[in-house]
């Protein structure tokens, strides 16, 4: 398994295990039920960005809908690390074990998403030979 994939599905794993134990109550966001609908709003957006992730990493290398379903993982789970990080300075909630994890969901997308152009790239061109 390649780093860029150990690295997602590794947040993803993580993005389940938060909403299994939010689900039966281990983990919670407070007792405000305001702030448990904003929570669990989320959870749409995480369990496509989910499904999304864990599609890719089982996906053969070279397979024609693995960039479009890696970006869409990406994308998502930036979506949903900004959103959570915009809130809580909005709401100016400084809790350090919130912002870690939403800031690591906003900027691991993009790190991936750079490295991966290089290798994206290759892949097109040698797609192209292949079709030629």
């Amino acid at each position: 398994m390649s780093w860029r994939k150990a690295l997602l599905v590794i947040t993803d794993l993580g993005l389940t295990a938060y909403w299994a134990l939010t689900a039966i109550g281990l983990i919670s966001v407070g007792d405000d039920a305001w702030l448990k609908a904003w929570n669990w709003s989320f959870f749409p957006l995480d369990a496509l960005a989910i499904l999304a992730g864990l599609a890719w990493s089982l996906l053969p290398k070279g397979h024609r809908w693995a960039v479009p379903v890696y970006a869409t993982a990406l994308t998502l789970t930036h979506a949903a690390g900004i959103m959570a990080i915009s809130f809580f300075f909005l709401w100016g909630t400084w809790d350090a074990s919130w912002w870690i994890i939403n800031l690591w969901l906003m900027l691991m997308p993009i790190g991936l998403a750079l490295t991966s152009l290089k290798p994206i790239r290759m892949l097109q061109q040698t797609s192209r030979k292949c079709v030629s």
